[in-house]
């Protein structure tokens, strides 16, 4: 009988210490999406409308690639964007795709992205790409 209370007080020890390393881990995923997710709120995020001068745009790095370097830029409007979150969320989304890309020993071709250039159109941020020729 004591046997039995013995290993009945052990395994509601280790219970107990389960459920909380649990609730600790949602507790902090809670906090962070899933690249996925992450991705959709940044485009939510990023408002491409309401400038009036190509001053008014700005450019988000997206992503992280093997050899380094941002997936991609997203164009922003900075009067119609929370400028701070988005680039944290930015920046926490390249970390995402660095990790994974490191985590699944991901290659790439070394390929710089060229950042374009961001202009106002018709009250709403346009990137387009840069000229690489040599005139």
């Amino acid at each position: 009988m004591k046997l039995n209370k013995y290993l009945l007080l052990g395994a509601m020890a280790v219970l107990m210490s389960l459920t909380q390393s649990c609730s600790q881990a949602n507790s902090d995923s809670s906090n962070n999406a899933s690249p996925q997710d992450l991705y959709a709120q940044i485009q939510q995020a990023a408002s491409t409308e309401g400038c009036s001068t190509s001053a008014d745009c700005g450019l988000l790095p997206i992503g992280n690639k093997p050899c380094g370097g941002p997936e991609a830029y997203m164009p922003y409007s900075k009067s119609n964007s929370d400028v701070d979150a988005l680039e944290k969320m930015g920046q926490q989304y390249a970390d995402m795709r660095r990790q994974y890309n490191k985590d699944n020993q991901m290659m790439g071709t070394c390929q710089v992205t060229p950042k374009p250039n961001v202009s106002c159109i018709r009250n709403q941020c346009v990137a387009s790409e840069q000229s690489t020729h040599i005139q």
